[in-house]
C-alpha cells in the first residue's frame, strides 16, 4: 500500500514538475503584452481618475496650477445645469437612432436575405455611408438640411408641404441629427443582423411551413427569437456608440441652437480642449460617463433575455 501512495506522489510531482514550467513560460511570453496594455490602458484611465480630482486649468499652464479639491468637480457637475441637458439630448438622440436603426436594419436584413438578384448591389449601397467618415457625412446632410438650399426642403415645397428649418428649430434639431446618424450606420446593424439570418437553421422555417404557419408567425415565433443573441449584439455595440456620439453634432449644428443638440462628448469637449481648458472638471465629467455608460451595458446583459442557439 505505502509503494503505491509513493508511486502515486511520484508520478503527480513529476507531472507538475513537467507543468510548472510550461505556466512560468507562459508568463513570461505575455509579459510584454500586459505591458503594454499596463501603458496604454490602464496607466491613461488611472491618470484620468487622479486628475478628476484636480483643479487643473490649462489656460494658467498645464501643470503647476494643479490642486487637489476632492470631490468638488463632481460635486459642482450634480448643480450643473448644462451638465443635466447634455445627458438628456444624449439620452433622446441615442433612443431615436437606436431605434430606427434597429427596425431599419431588421428590414434590409430579412430583404437581402431573401432577395438573390441584386444582392450584391443592395449591400454595397448600404455599405457605402460607412465608407464615409463621420465628419463628412456631417457637413454633406447639412447642406441637405439647409433651409433655403437644402434639397430636401426644396422637394418638400414641390410636394406642397411644409418646409421646417431641421437644424434651427430646437424641437426638431435632435431628430434630424438622429437622422444622419441613422443613414450614417444603419449599414453595421444590417450586416450582423444578416449575419445572424445567414446562420439560423432552416429546418424549423421549412417545418413550421409545411404545418401551415403563416410567413409572419415563423418570422415572430422561430426567426426572431434565433435572432435575439444578434439583435442583442447589435443593440450593445450601437448604444456604446451612440452615446459617445460628437462628430456627426458638432459638423451638422455645433451644439445649437441654445444648447438644444449639445450632447456629452461635446460637452466634455468644450470644458476640456474646446473654450475652457477645465481638464479637471472635464475630466470628473468623462469619468461619471464612462461609469454611466458600463451600467447601461450592464443591464443589458443582465435583464435583457438571451437565447442559446443550437
Amino acid at each position: 500500500m505505502k509503494s503505491v501512495t509513493q508511486s502515486k506522489f511520484h508520478y503527480l510531482s513529476g507531472k507538475f514538475k513537467s507543468v510548472r514550467p510550461q505556466i512560468l513560460y507562459g508568463y513570461i511570453f505575455a509579459t510584454p503584452s500586459l505591458a503594454i496594455a499596463i501603458i496604454l490602458i490602464l496607466y491613461p484611465l488611472l491618470f484620468g481618475l487622479f486628475v478628476s480630482f484636480h483643479q487643473w486649468n490649462w489656460s494658467k499652464g498645464q501643470a503647476d496650477n494643479m490642486v487637489f479639491i476632492g470631490l468638488e468637480n463632481y460635486i459642482r457637475m450634480v448643480g450643473d445645469p448644462y451638465f443635466w441637458n447634455a445627458l438628456k439630448n444624449t439620452l433622446y438622440f441615442t433612443l431615436l437612432a437606436l431605434v430606427a436603426e434597429l427596425l431599419l436594419g431588421l428590414v434590409c436584413a430579412l430583404l437581402l436575405h431573401r432577395i438573390t438578384r441584386g444582392s450584391l448591389i443592395l449591400r454595397t449601397a448600404l455599405i457605402f455611408p460607412l465608407i464615409i467618415s463621420d465628419i463628412v457625412a456631417a457637413v454633406m446632410w447639412k447642406m441637405l438640411l439647409d433651409p433655403s438650399m437644402g434639397h430636401i426642403n426644396y422637394y418638400l415645397s414641390v410636394l406642397g408641404l411644409p418646409a421646417p428649418n431641421w437644424l434651427t428649430d430646437p424641437k426638431l434639431v435632435i431628430p434630424a441629427v438622429a437622422l444622419v446618424e441613422t443613414w450614417w450606420n444603419t449599414g453595421v446593424v444590417t450586416l450582423i443582423l444578416l449575419a445572424g439570418l445567414q446562420s439560423l437553421p432552416t429546418e424549423p422555417e421549412e417545418m413550421a411551413q409545411v404545418d401551415g404557419a403563416s410567413g409572419w408567425q415563423v418570422f415572430l415565433h422561430i426567426t426572431l427569437p434565433g435572432l435575439q443573441p444578434f439583435v442583442l449584439t447589435a443593440v450593445i455595440f450601437r448604444t456604446i456608440d451612440l452615446l459617445r456620439v460628437f462628430a456627426i453634432v458638432w459638423g451638422t449644428t455645433g451644439g445649437g441652437p441654445v444648447r438644444a443638440s449639445q450632447v456629452m462628448q461635446h460637452y466634455l469637449y468644450l470644458q476640456g480642449i474646446g473654450s475652457y481648458l477645465n481638464i479637471g472638471y472635464a475630466t470628473s465629467l468623462s469619468v461619471t460617463f464612462a461609469i454611466f455608460i458600463g451600467i447601461i451595458v450592464l443591464i443589458y446583459i443582465r435583464f435583457i433575455p438571451k437565447v442559446e442557439v443550437e
